[in-house]
Parts: C-alpha cells; structure tokens; sequence
C-alpha cells in the first residue's frame, strides 16, 4: 500500500474531447506531482479539471489559468498553511489570477471557469469545489457525489422547488451561480481529510460527461475497467448520446498500484 517515504500508490488516466458540437475545448485538465519528496509528503498529488464558461469571453483561457495557476499556488515551497486551509488558499489565489486576467484583456467582459481540485496525501484525499463540475467516490458498488454543484438548478432542488428529475431538464440548467473570475469574492467548498480504502476510485469531471451519463453507469465502468478504458468508454458514452458539450475526466484509482510511466511524465508537466 506504500512507497519508500509513506507516499500511498496510485494510478490514474484523463482523458478531454471537444465533443459532437462545440467548436472548441474549453476545458482543461492536470495532473500534478512535484519533485521534492519532501514537498510530495506535505503536498501530496494535485489532480484538476476546470471547465470554461462558453457563454462568457475566452473560457479556455480561463480553464487553462486557473489548472496552471493552482499547480504553482499550491505547491509553493514557502507555504505553511495545512492542508485543506492550503488548497483553499491557492484557489483563492487561483481566482484573483483569473479575475485580474479577465479586466487585463478584455475590459469588463467577465472570463469564469468552474474548478474541482484533488489532492492525495498518504491515505486521504482534500477537495476543493466551485461551479458545477463534479468529484465523485466509487467504492465497491456504490458511487457517492462528493461536491455540491454551484448552480440555479441545484438550489431550487436544494430549496425543494425543483425535484432532480425536473433539474435534469430544466431550461436554466446550464445557470453556474459561482466560478472562478467573476468576482473578487468567490465561495469555496473544502473538504477533507476524507479516508481512502485499497481500491477506491475517484472521478472528476466536468458536466459536459453528467449530462449525459448517469452515476450508476460512471460507477460501472469506473470501478470494472482500467483507468483508461474508462475514460475512454465514459468519453464515447457522452458523445454517443449527442455530445453537446466539452467532455473532461480524470480517474485515480488509490492503493492498487504503482503510476504508470506515462502517467508519471504527464504528472510533471503541465
């Protein structure tokens, strides 16, 4: 269950696709882990996907901000916070970055990207949540959501208004309440330590891949298949059913092996 140094096992594998209608990506995705195994023990592994908003300016720019912005936030060498005071901090961080961004270059035109950050040290996992993308927990046979979505639709079902079905289809679905840009101030969810069993699996991912598939059919392939042809069946099951939004996943499966050298390289890397 351990490497040299008490550093837990782990395997993942992302995968993003434009879909069946957009024109381009503005999600983005990454993979994180440092050098310094002293900073790996402290820090852990970071794992983000963040979804730009097509409706305002530039939502790549802003995904893309916000994944390389968090990486070099979080794993400042100086920080002293612990966690999960440090991943809310840095997105904090992350958030001023894309704010000041957004007025840079394009006046008053608002640039907002949701985010979902991992992080896994040891046997526990920290998640740190704004917008409508999702983590999720499969363990054995069950699937749990771990975030709440920051969303219209969300708080009237939350308020009772709306039942889940009626969310489902509701015309305002697509109505995020927070992001990242927007504002100076910007709600954001924390939690952890949550404890992590021989075998779990996490999934984060944006709603271009829960609108069209189910939980139960996450759980499925995420808990049958390797990391990656669960990505990828997941990706096709998305496009299948019409693909109208941008489709981005990542799985990290704990305690069950080593990293496989490609996913190693692409921890590195931006």
């Amino acid at each position: 269950m351990r490497e040299a140094g008490g550093v837990a096992t782990v395997t993942f594998a992302h995968l993003t696709d434009i879909g069946r209608v957009r024109t381009r990506n503005e999600d983005f995705l990454g993979a994180f882990e440092p050098d310094d195994p002293e900073l790996l023990r402290s820090r852990g592994r970071l794992f983000v996907v963040a979804d730009g908003m097509g409706g305002l300016a530039r939502g790549d720019v802003a995904s893309r901000l916000a994944v390389e912005t968090l990486r070099g936030a979080y794993y400042v060498a100086e920080r002293s916070e612990p966690l999960p005071e440090a991943l809310r901090v840095s997105v904090q961080v992350t958030n001023d970055a894309v704010y000041r961004e957004s007025r840079v270059a394009e006046g008053e035109t608002p640039m907002g990207t949701t985010l979902t950050a991992l992080v896994i040290r040891d046997h526990d996992a920290f998640l740190a949540h704004v917008g409508d993308s999702r983590a999720f927990l499969v363990r054995g046979r069950q699937i749990r959501q771990l975030t709440e979505d920051h969303s219209l639709v969300a708080e009237l079902v939350r308020d009772g208004v709306l039942s889940p079905t009626e969310a489902e289809h509701h015309p305002s679905a697509h109505v995020v309440l927070q992001a990242l840009g927007l504002a100076r101030d910007v709600t954001i969810d924390v939690q952890g330590p949550l404890a992590l069993h021989s075998g779990d699996t996490l999934v984060l991912c944006t709603d271009g891949l829960t609108r069209q598939v189910r939980p139960h059919e996450i759980r499925k392939l995420a808990e049958s298949r390797p990391p990656h042809r669960a990505c990828e069946q997941l990706v096709s099951l998305a496009n299948e059913r019409g693909g109208p939004d941008n489709i981005t996943l990542q799985l990290i499966r704990f305690g069950s092996r080593r990293f496989l050298p490609a996913a190693l390289s692409s921890l590195r890397g931006w």
